[in-house]
C-alpha cells in the first residue's frame, strides 16, 4: 500500500463511472423510462367515492376526517382537511389517539359525536379498511362511512359504504405500494376535475403531503410515486423561505435561520394574492414553519429533498407516539393560528424527536447492561411500546442478525413488540408456521406477538436456528451486497480519488435520477484508504461524529459513530497494516466557500464477516 500503488492506480484511464454504474444496476434507457412512467388506471370505486362526497358537499352536511397517527396518517389528515375545506366542504379533522392502536374504533366515533353532534358522515385516511367495529358503530349512529386506505383488506372485507384502497380484495390497481395520503389525494384530485376544476391547481399543491407520506411509509419509488415525490420536493422548495444573513465578529456573513420570514416563501406570496380557504393556506404555511424550525435547529442545511423527508421530517413527526406525548402538536402546526405559536409547536415536535433519540440510547444501554437470558435474539423492555421497534433496529444494526424486543405481557401472557432483521431474513415467513407466534407488517420490520412464557425461549431458538441455517447455506459473503462502485488506491477500485472530476460528473448525472429510496436505492459506494495515511477526527458538539480524511483529501463522514471509534483505531493504528480500510456509504457533494468536493456519508465499515453468536 505504498504511494507507488496509489499513483499507478490513478494513472489508469478512468471509465465513465455513470455508464459503469448503469451497467451494473441494469439501468438501461428502457428500464429507466418504464420506472419513470407515472400513468396509472383509476382506483376501484374512485368515481363512486367522488359522487358520495358530492352529495355530502351539496347538502352541506358535516363530514369528519379520521386519520392514522403516523407520518402518513398526519400527511393524509392534513391533506384531506386542507383539500376538502378548499373545495367548500363542511369538514372537521379528528385527532387520533395512538393508545387505541391503528384501527378506527367505536371510541373514535364517540369522541366525534361528542365534539361535533351534527356529524352525518366520516371519511378515514390511512386506515379503516378492516375497522369493522368502528364502521358498525358509525352506521348505528346513522352516519355515512367512507374509507380511503392503503392497507391489505382482509376477509370478509370492508363494511364501509364506499372503500377506495389499492389493496382491496377485488382491486386490480397495478401498484399496490401507494401511501394512504396518495389515495386520499387521488380522491380529491378527481373531485376537483369533475366538480370544481377552478380549484384543481390548489388541490394539486397538496401533492406536497402525498409525497411526504410516500417517503415516510417507505413506499417503492417507482411509477407514479416517483413523479409524486418530485412534485412534493419542488413544492417544498417553494415553501422554503430565504435565510437572512448577519455579520459575525470578524465581519463575515453567516446565515441567521431565526430571522426567516416564512411569508416570504414564493408559494405563500402567490397564495396571498388569491382567495383560498384559511385551512388550506394554514396547511402550507405550517410546512413552511416546519422548515424554519428545522433550519433553526440546524437539521436542514441544503434544499429539502427526499432524504430530508425520510431522515428528519418523518422521524420527528413519528416521535410523539414513540415517547408517549400528545399527537395534537403534529396537527396544530398545519391548522390556522398565530405564526409564533405554530413555530413553537413545530419546535416542540423537534424537541420530542431529540428526546426520542436520547431515550433510544438509554434504553439500548439498559438492555445491553441488564440480565437478558434470551439475548442476543430476544429482549424484554419496559420502554414505551412505540419505541420497541427502534430498540430492535439499533440492536439488529449492531449485531447483524434478527432481533425482537418485546414489552410486558398482556392478557393471557401474550407478549407484543417489534422485530427487525437484515434484508436476508424474513421474520414474518419464519414465524408463520408457529401457531402461537405472529409477525405483522414488513418482513424485515414488523410487529411480533408471542403467546406464553415458553414461547419466548422458542422464539429465540427459532431466530437463531434460522439464522445459522441461512448463513450456512449462503455463507456470510453471499449475504453481503457488493458496492456499486469502489473508489480509492486499492487494486480492485474502479477509479482513484486524486482527480475528483469524474466523481463530480457522476453526481451531477445521478441528480437527474432522483428520487432515490425503497425500490430504487441510491448507489452504494465503497472507498478504500491506506490506514497509515488516513486521519481520524471526532466532530460535533459531543464528539459524536467521525470524520476520516484520506491521503487524497477525500472526507468520509460517519454520523453518530462514536461507538465505532475503537474499531477504527484498531485498524488505523496497526503498525503493520495488511488490509485496506474500507468504508461503504453514499457519495454526496460538499460545497464550502465556492469550492465543490466529493465526500462519502458512511453507512458502515467493511471488515471480516460478522460471526453470529450461537447460544451454547
Amino acid at each position: 500500500m505504498s504511494s507507488t500503488s496509489q499513483i499507478t492506480q490513478d494513472r489508469v484511464p478512468v471509465p465513465d463511472l455513470f455508464d459503469l454504474l448503469c451497467a451494473r444496476r441494469g439501468w438501461t434507457p428502457q428500464v429507466l423510462a418504464a420506472l419513470d412512467d407515472p400513468s396509472h388506471p383509476d382506483l376501484a370505486d374512485l368515481g363512486t367515492m367522488v359522487e358520495a362526497l358530492h352529495r355530502i358537499h351539496e347538502s352541506g352536511e358535516r363530514i369528519v376526517i379520521i386519520p392514522d397517527f403516523d407520518m402518513d396518517g398526519i400527511s393524509s389528515g392534513v391533506l384531506g382537511h386542507a383539500g376538502m375545506a378548499e373545495l367548500g366542504f363542511n369538514v372537521e379533522l379528528h385527532t387520533p389517539d395512538y393508545r387505541r392502536g391503528h384501527d378506527v374504533s367505536p371510541a373514535d366515533m364517540a369522541e366525534i359525536a361528542d365534539r361535533w353532534p351534527d356529524t352525518t358522515a366520516v371519511i378515514t385516511c390511512d386506515g379503516g379498511v378492516n375497522a369493522g367495529a368502528g364502521v358498525d358503530d358509525a352506521h348505528a349512529r346513522g352516519w355515512t362511512v367512507l374509507v380511503t386506505d392503503h392497507h391489505q383488506e382482509l376477509p370478509p372485507g370492508s363494511r364501509a359504504d364506499v372503500t377506495v384502497d389499492p389493496c382491496r380484495l377485488d382491486e386490480t390497481y397495478p401498484l399496490k405500494g401507494i401511501c394512504g395520503a396518495h389515495v386520499f389525494y387521488q380522491v380529491l384530485e378527481r373531485y376537483a376535475l369533475v366538480h370544481d376544476p377552478y380549484r384543481l391547481w390548489a388541490i394539486r399543491l397538496l401533492r406536497l403531503f402525498a409525497g411526504t407520506g410516500t417517503i415516510s411509509d417507505v413506499m417503492p419509488l417507482v411509477g407514479e410515486n416517483r413523479q409524486l415525490v418530485r412534485d412534493s420536493v419542488a413544492i417544498a422548495g417553494l415553501l422554503d423561505a430565504p435565510v437572512p444573513t448577519t455579520r459575525n465578529q470578524w465581519g463575515e456573513p453567516q446565515p441567521d435561520p431565526s430571522a426567516i420570514d416564512s411569508d416570504e416563501a414564493v408559494l405563500l406570496q402567490l397564495l396571498a394574492a388569491e382567495h383560498h380557504h384559511p385551512v388550506f393556506v394554514a396547511a402550507l404555511e405550517g410546512f413552511a414553519l416546519t422548515l424554519k424550525a428545522f433550519r433553526i435547529a440546524d437539521k436542514l442545511r441544503g434544499d429539502p429533498g427526499e432524504e430530508f423527508y425520510g431522515w428528519y421530517l418523518a422521524p420527528a413527526f413519528n416521535s410523539p407516539r414513540r415517547i408517549g406525548t400528545p399527537m395534537s402538536d403534529c396537527f396544530e402546526i398545519f391548522a390556522p393560528g398565530p405564526t409564533e405559536t405554530r413555530l413553537e409547536t413545530a419546535t416542540r415536535v423537534l424537541q420530542a424527536n431529540q428526546q426520542r433519540m436520547e431515550m433510544v440510547k438509554d434504553f439500548v444501554a439498559e438492555l445491553q447492561g441488564s440480565d437478558q437470558p434470551l439475548a442476543p435474539w430476544v429482549y424484554l423492555s419496559h420502554a414505551p411500546g412505540g419505541m420497541l421497534g427502534l430498540l430492535a433496529n439499533k440492536l439488529m444494526t449492531t449485531s447483524g442478525h434478527p432481533v425482537v424486543v418485546l414489552g410486558a405481557p398482556g392478557p393471557g401472557a401474550m407478549f407484543s413488540g417489534s422485530g427487525r432483521a437484515p434484508a436476508w431474513f424474513d421474520i414474518i415467513d419464519t414465524l408463520a408456521p408457529v401457531p402461537h407466534m405472529m409477525g405483522i407488517g414488513h418482513q424485515q420490520a414488523c410487529g411480533v406477538r408471542v403467546g406464553g412464557l415458553d414461547g419466548l425461549a422458542e422464539l429465540a431458538t427459532i431466530l437463531e436456528t434460522a439464522t445459522v441455517r441461512i448463513l450456512a447455506e449462503a455463507g456470510p459473503a453471499g449475504l453481503t451486497a457488493a458496492p456499486d462502485l469502489r473508489l480509492g488506491p486499492s487494486p480492485d477500485a474502479d477509479a482513484g480519488l486524486v482527480d475528483d472530476r469524474p466523481l463530480l460528473s457522476l453526481l451531477e448525472r445521478l441528480e437527474a435520477l432522483h428520487p432515490f429510496g425503497h425500490g430504487f436505492e441510491i448507489p452504494v459506494t465503497e472507498i478504500t484508504a491506506d490506514p497509515a495515511t488516513t486521519r481520524m477526527d471526532l466532530i460535533g458538539s459531543e464528539d459524536q461524529h467521525v470524520r476520516l480524511t484520506t491521503a487524497e483529501g477525500t472526507r468520509l463522514l460517519w454520523w453518530n459513530a462514536a461507538d465505532h471509534v475503537g474499531q477504527l483505531r484498531q485498524v488505523l493504528d496497526d503498525p503493520q497494516p495488511t488490509n485496506w480500510l474500507r468504508l461503504q456509504g453514499t457519495l454526496s457533494l460538499n460545497e464550502f466557500r465556492g469550492h465543490r468536493s466529493v465526500q462519502l456519508i458512511v453507512d458502515h465499515m467493511v471488515d471480516e464477516p460478522a460471526r453470529v453468536p450461537v447460544t451454547p
